[in-house]
């Protein structure tokens, strides 16, 4: 008969990480272009203003603003309400006081009755 010596449990890493403020310099330093006039910017500028919810660009120039269609907001727990922001392409029609109204909001049968 063999005998063979237990295996100890192995130890679970930690998944959770936590950053050091010169690794989160790197993370701001990261380059991110304008889908609107390809300028390349890092994030620690805050110059892009918004992330287009239909294409998934950021965009600091050629934003339409926030959707005024009931399937693109969001109420929070506050009570606040968050509206989804698009870009110029993204867009079917572009109302004052930086609201628009996306492709698909467009397409709905209610809104279709308002317009």
């Amino acid at each position: 008969m063999c005998f063979k010596k237990p295996k100890k449990p192995k130890k679970q890493k930690n998944k959770r990480k936590v950053y050091t403020e010169r690794q989160y310099g790197r993370f701001t330093a990261e380059l991110i272009p304008c889908g609107g006039c390809q300028q390349v910017f890092d994030l620690g500028s805050e110059e892009l203003k918004i992330h287009c919810n239909l294409c998934n660009q950021f965009f600091h120039c050629k934003i339409a603003g926030c959707c005024i269609g009931d399937d693109c907001q969001v109420i929070k727990h506050t009570g606040y309400r968050h509206r989804a922001r698009y870009c110029l392409n993204c867009v079917a029609k572009v109302y004052k006081n930086n609201e628009c109204l996306c492709k698909e909001c467009s397409m709905k049968p209610s809104v279709l009755q308002d317009i």
